[in-house]
């Protein structure tokens, strides 16, 4: 029998830290089932739900982790969903659509912070998220994958997002993922997408 994780790892990004990660895992029974990874201002950051044979302790898995990865200032942290209280936040599950939303322009305090509530009111979970600023200019791009209820209005939150922010000169798109993907891979013949600003699954720039 196997048990699962969920592991967080933070380390300096440098060659061979993830090869040192994956021998760990190997030394240990594990197998990675799902891992998201990203390199944030030069610090190898990942998360994944790993199993591991039922019988590993879980301090012997982060210490040996810890010890194989040592050169690289490895810090692992583990936790064990089944140990974690359930919140049951909907007696029932909701019928979702993808979308893609991406913000970019001059940084100011308080444009993540907006979005996040804008997005909570209409009860919109958030998938994955991707972002930075240019130091240079102080500009920043961020994307964010949103899982958001069939019955939401998507283009009123792209009117919603759109008058918040382009006085400020940010601009905020709006994508179903359908959308991108039949972009991504145009049909060669009678191919037709909408992408004018009325329709709710299509794409939503600035005006």
């Amino acid at each position: 029998m196997a048990k699962q994780y969920i592991m967080t790892v933070l380390a300096a990004n440098r060659v061979g830290i993830l090869a040192a990660l994956t021998n760990a895992l190997d030394e240990l029974g594990g197998n990675m089932l799902d891992v998201s990874q990203a390199v944030i201002q030069d610090f190898f950051t990942m998360i994944m739900a790993a199993e591991f044979p039922e019988e590993r302790d879980p301090e012997v898995i982060v210490d040996h982790i810890r010890a194989v990865c040592r050169p690289y200032g490895a810090e692992v942290n583990l936790k064990d969903p089944s140990s974690e209280p359930a919140y049951e936040l909907q007696e029932e599950p909701v019928a979702r659509q993808r979308y893609v939303l991406s913000a970019a322009g001059q940084d100011r305090p308080g444009v993540m912070r907006f979005i996040a509530h804008r997005l909570a009111q209409d009860d919109i979970v958030l998938m994955d998220l991707q972002g930075m600023r240019r130091e240079s200019d102080r500009s920043f791009l961020t994307s964010m994958e949103l899982a958001v209820p069939t019955g939401v209005d998507a283009l009123k939150l792209w009117n919603d997002l759109d008058a918040e922010f382009r006085r400020d000169g940010i601009t905020v798109a709006l994508q179903h993922r359908r959308v991108l993907a039949a972009l991504a891979h145009p049909e060669p013949v009678g191919f037709n997408t909408v992408s004018h600003a009325t329709s709710a699954n299509g794409v939503h720039g600035s005006k």
